[in-house]
């Protein structure tokens, strides 16, 4: 099966390497072309159809809706390609957009399958991705030699479109409010006179221990920042979490809370940061930095 990935930011760009590196026949697109070129062993596509008429299946990795759409529906979008490949959205959206967008894709003859993944660039290219699917279970057949490729274990949630999405987005709002505990940890320590590293030291000697803290929890605290996930892009998912969350007509009062800090850090110059720099942030308001 010849996969195209569309899409080569960060996580575009390490799935497409996993997927040249385990012997696939691969073809990438991106709007900025010296993206795709960078690429070693993948065939370069100038239109997403383009990408989808030599293609079995496309995964699609952008920003958000509207980039997901472009591709897909757009001029030389994938859809107005003659050949139908099957399409696996690996996008952050909401379970509402992604079940438009199938819909309108089945309209077109595409199948799509909703697939976001949990994991970052590392883990994209090294095959250790945590796939969630959820679309018509034999097109999640037909792609899953190719899906499994992608990490340890892929979880097929079922035939609803748009519901591994919200898978998504329920362990993404996770992340954040744990990002967010550890640095309000870090932040008090730091205020009462205590070494930072040494809260960060215990708590991962406890049950309370997180993959995050273990990971990011010393780099925290020696305010290093360097991005594997943008903190604009957390933001945006814990937008897209409390929008779900009215829609169905429920409350996630803590997630509404910690979206609204992420956008005040958003819009303090911590963006491009990772979405650990809500540390930082805190820092700030509370006339901490260095």
């Amino acid at each position: 099966m010849k996969v195209g990935v569309a899409g080569l930011g960060l996580m575009g760009s390490g799935i497409a390497k996993r997927l040249v590196g385990t012997g696939h026949e691969v073809a990438v697109y991106n709007r900025d072309r010296s993206k795709a070129e960078k690429v070693s062993g993948a065939a370069v596509a100038e239109t997403p159809a383009g990408l989808a008429s030599s293609c079995q299946l496309i995964i699609t990795v952008v920003t958000d809706y509207d980039a997901v759409r472009q591709v897909m529906l757009g001029d030389g979008g994938i859809s107005k390609s003659p050949n139908k490949p099957i399409v696996a959205d690996a996008s952050t959206i909401s379970p509402l957009q992604s079940k438009q967008l199938a819909e309108s894709l089945r309209q077109a003859g595409v199948e799509m399958l909703g697939m976001p993944v949990m994991g970052g660039p590392a883990a994209a290219e090294s095959g250790e991705l945590i796939p969630m699917v959820a679309g018509g279970r034999q097109a999640y057949e037909r792609a899953r030699p190719v899906i499994e490729k992608l990490g340890k274990k892929a979880f097929y949630i079922g035939e609803k479109d748009g519901s591994a999405n919200a898978v998504k987005l329920a362990l993404n709002l996770n992340i954040a409010l744990i990002a967010t505990a550890v640095s309000e940890g870090i932040t008090l320590a730091r205020a009462s006179g205590i070494d930072p590293a040494v809260f960060v030291d215990i708590l991962n000697s406890t049950y309370f221990k997180t993959g995050l803290s273990e990971k990011k929890g010393p780099m925290m605290v020696k305010n290093d920042f360097t991005p594997s996930f943008h903190l604009k892009n957390m933001l945006k998912d814990l937008e897209l979490a409390t929008g779900t969350a009215q829609q169905a007509g429920i409350t996630l009062p803590v997630t509404a809370l910690v979206q609204q800090v992420f956008r005040a850090a958003n819009n303090s110059g911590f963006s491009e940061s990772d979405y650990t720099a809500v540390c930082a942030f805190l820092a700030k308001i509370n006339g901490m930095e260095k």
